[in-house]
């Protein structure tokens, strides 16, 4: 059961009652993203989560005040780890085109891989993001990462189409993951590289 894999993975710190204060936020992240792996989002909880780390029922409401807190963290965390997986994607000193063509394959597998969470991280739940302004901060890296890209062209339309690339890549992405486009791995490449080319000259 998904419960028994997240309190396996936590059963190190079942001898203790309590985490120490720095890393109950963390495993709280951890755990929650796990749980939306397996169960989605409607099963995600703090008193949930408080069980499955063997701690009381009101520790974690000293790091989250409520489940939109908590789903906040785990979102950012989700578009924190694209965009380190973006990065990790590109080899040094790679021409734009190769970096925007690394970029938008590791997006839509990221997105193909963690449906749950990619769906969290871009529900209307977070539609006003000044109530979370540090997930705002780091959602908008993967965009950035594709206009540092576009801006090598050195043309006056980077904005454009940093837009329009985005657009393509977050389509096929959501897409993809909800199961309405049918793209296996091993085709994955060759799909986006071919699309982008009718975008990037």
């Amino acid at each position: 059961m998904p419960n028994n894999l997240i309190l396996k993975k936590h059963k190190k710190h079942k001898k203790h009652k309590q985490y120490h204060h720095g890393n109950l936020r963390e495993a709280l992240i951890e755990a929650s993203m796990q749980m939306l792996q397996f169960q989605g989002k409607e099963a995600l909880g703090l008193r949930g989560l408080a069980r499955i780390l063997n701690v009381s029922q009101t520790a974690p409401y000293s790091h989250f005040k409520n489940k939109a807190e908590l789903l906040a963290a785990t979102a950012e965390v989700g578009f924190r780890n694209l965009a380190i997986n973006m990065l990790d994607s590109i080899k040094k000193g790679s021409p734009p085109i190769e970096k925007i063509e690394s970029f938008a394959i590791c997006y839509v597998r990221f997105a193909i891989k963690n449906k749950e969470l990619f769906a969290l991280m871009f529900s209307r739940e977070f539609n006003d993001m000044k109530n979370h302004p540090t997930l705002l901060m780091t959602a908008s890296k993967s965009y950035s990462l594709f206009s540092a890209a576009v801006s090598e062209f050195k043309n006056d339309k980077t904005k454009e189409l940093t837009d329009i690339i985005w657009c393509f890549v977050h389509g096929t992405a959501s897409l993809a993951a909800d199961g309405k486009l049918a793209i296996e791995d091993k085709n994955l490449e060759e799909f986006v590289k071919s699309r982008l080319s009718l975008i990037v000259k």
